[in-house]
């Protein structure tokens, strides 16, 4: 690139890119001018520009109903205390039954969990991945009830047992741990059970049994499996027949 020289003329000066102190100044104006358009947007920019927003979990097991003593640990607050209808359990927290206390808890819009007496459950996992939600339940012992609106859509809804973990497709199931035997009822759609490898799947009117860590003969629902499935509809029923007036929550 040539330089210019002290003898250039104006003309020249325009050539190379050169300009007279007016036209200097009516640059400059225009600069600051640009400027001060600009400068709100880059002071008042919504935050969202800079970044995608995380959404937030918002799903939460909810106290739908509860008779007798039943209490939780709550992980967040660290600490444990009784139970109460409205109250939220979350990711981490534990729900524990006495002797004559049941439970009923609530994942709006999408399932009631219920807890017979002697039942205790850790909530191992209540969180949104890629718009899925995921749920796991870990049954330590006692009798859990799962009843859920549909079969699974966007959510992975499993319970925990020992080395077992079980994974609804249906509807309705029940999980009963009693010290070294597990037992899975079907009632309502195929429930997938997988331990060390090994996968069994109990469909609809089906038993799968764990005992002493291993799979044991699948057997069909007795009549008498049938009778107590009558009486927990009808008690759930019963439930949440007295209950719309006392939860303002959506059911």
């Amino acid at each position: 690139m040539v330089l210019p020289s002290k003898n250039t003329s104006p003309n020249d000066l325009l050539r190379y890119g050169r300009v007279t102190p007016f036209e200097g100044l009516m640059k400059l104006n225009r600069y600051c001018l640009l400027g001060l358009v600009l400068a709100p947007t880059l002071f008042f920019r919504p935050s969202g520009c800079w970044a995608v927003p995380i959404e937030e979990d918002d799903s939460r097991l909810t106290v739908w109903w509860i008779s007798g003593p039943v209490t939780a640990y709550h992980d967040e607050r660290d600490e444990t205390a009784r139970l109460r209808i409205t109250e939220e359990v979350d990711d981490g927290d534990n729900v524990l039954t006495g002797a004559k206390g049941e439970a009923l808890l609530r994942l709006p819009g999408k399932a009631y969990i219920f807890l017979g007496p002697h039942t205790k459950i850790h909530i191992s996992r209540l969180r949104s991945e890629d718009k899925n939600l995921q749920v796991r339940l870990n049954l330590l012992t006692g009798d859990l009830w799962c009843q859920l609106d549909q079969s699974p859509q966007n959510m992975t809804f499993e319970v925990s047992m020992q080395s077992l973990i079980c994974r609804c497709h249906g509807t309705l199931f029940e999980a009963i741990r009693q010290k070294n035997a597990v037992r899975l009822n079907a009632f309502n759609g195929p429930v997938v059970t997988v331990s060390r490898g090994q996968v069994k799947i109990a469909k609809t009117g089906e038993i799968t049994q764990y005992i002493r860590d291993k799979f044991s003969y699948k057997h069909r629902l007795k009549n008498s499996d049938n009778d107590l499935l009558a009486q927990w509809k009808a008690h759930l029923a019963d439930i949440l027949a007295k209950t719309p007036a006392k939860n303002s929550l959506n059911p």
